[in-house]
């Protein structure tokens, strides 16, 4: 007969051919104080159950121990959020998976057990999605209305799902990912809205003597994004060399405006600047520090380039509906502010600058989403080919 196997705080014991009873500890209820013992059955030799009962106490003594023959879609869905996703990611990004989550999958799948989701489950939760999404009251006491999902919204809850899923079979509660299985809905292709090169112009004198010409000028001229616009700080601009490197952005979560470093190696870049660019900071850094003596502020803490009249950190909303009237006042091709990105970039490619400068200029993590993105915007090359194959032949 086969011995009880002890191991430090569990052990190992036969219950019959091929299958043994793991136990171990899970430590102390925090109400009643008593231990806490779980039980797990295990088919295979006793070498094996050994390594699966070291790879559960390993699991335990890192916080990401789950029990997956009781636990629901929606208990885990929290544990992963909770282990997995919070831990390792920012605020805003964090608060996203949450919101997804909570307001769409739960909702509709929470009840099933994990171990019991299937494609099937999966495939239908997201038709549902896409035919009566979710439902907004139209006044309290009164039936709700009922209003379809886009298929961009319901490829995010995909994508968050099929994460979660991706991360118990890494923890080995799913032998597969279900998700993997279900074709998520493939959202049309939006075209993307730039400014012509006259346009520009007109933006840019429309702005003049404004407080929105220097944000536009540096957008248009650098493609970076908002919130690394709204982060800018003079210890990030070397003018002497004509550079700008993006160190960190703005963003706002749950009504807060924080700071915090770019999300990506790639995001965080140097950008050269054009000489028209550096003289309207020279111009603005000196007129900034005019205000501040007058209004006896002293040296900003932030250090920001762009700030409001009191010296405070311009409001991302703010700084987006002022360009919208600016863009109303100077007639041009209706865009928001992060279509000024959209135009740099396309300029630039449609110029001819080499794909690889551009997407480091941009920060994308690689030149496949540039080319993705802008590929509209890409000059067409096929008939250059065409002239350098004939210039091989004469």
């Amino acid at each position: 007969a086969e011995r009880i196997v002890i191991m430090a705080q569990g052990h190992i014991r036969p219950q019959g051919e091929g299958s043994w009873q793991l136990k171990f500890d899970l430590g102390r209820d925090p109400v009643s104080g008593k231990r806490i013992s779980k039980f797990v059955t295990f088919r295979g030799n006793k070498r094996q159950a050994q390594a699966e009962l070291t790879r559960l106490l390993a699991q335990r003594d890192a916080g990401s121990y789950v029990d997956p023959t009781k636990m629901t879609v929606a208990e885990y869905l929290q544990h992963w959020l909770a282990a997995g996703v919070e831990r390792r990611v920012g605020k805003r990004t964090a608060a996203r998976y949450r919101q997804i989550v909570e307001r769409n999958i739960t909702p509709r799948l929470g009840y099933i057990p994990l171990r019991k989701l299937t494609a099937a489950h999966i495939e239908a939760f997201e038709a549902d999605l896409q035919r009566e999404g979710w439902v907004k009251a139209k006044a309290k006491g009164k039936e709700g209305q009922k209003r379809g999902l886009s298929a961009q919204t319901v490829l995010h809850v995909h994508r968050t799902l099929s994460q979660a899923l991706n991360h118990a079979v890494s923890l080995e509660v799913l032998i597969k990912n279900p998700a993997k299985q279900v074709k998520p809905p493939r959202p049309a292709s939006l075209e993307i809205k730039i400014l012509d090169k006259q346009e520009i112009t007109a933006l840019l004198k429309a702005a003049k003597n404004m407080n929105l010409y220097v944000p536009v000028l540096v957008a248009v001229t650098t493609g970076i994004r908002r919130g690394e616009l709204l982060g800018l700080r003079w210890r990030d601009l070397d003018l002497t060399a004509c550079t700008l490197t993006v160190k960190q952005a703005m963003q706002r979560t749950k009504g807060e405006l924080e700071f915090k470093s770019p999300k990506t190696k790639t995001s965080r870049r140097t950008i050269t600047l054009p000489a028209a660019t550096v003289e309207a900071l020279q111009a603005h850094y000196k007129m900034q520090l005019e205000e501040r003596m007058k209004l006896g502020l002293g040296r900003d803490p932030h250090g920001l380039v762009l700030t409001r009249a009191d010296g405070k950190p311009l409001d991302p909303d703010s700084l987006s509906k002022a360009f919208e009237r600016l863009v109303l006042k100077a007639k041009v091709t209706p865009i928001t502010l992060h279509g000024l990105r959209h135009t740099h970039i396309s300029h630039l490619l449609m110029d001819g600058v080499h794909m690889k400068v551009v997407s480091e200029r941009a920060g994308h993590a690689n030149v496949n989403i540039t080319l993705n993105t802008y590929a509209a915007y890409i000059p067409n090359m096929q008939a250059d080919a065409a002239v350098r194959v004939n210039s091989w032949l004469r």
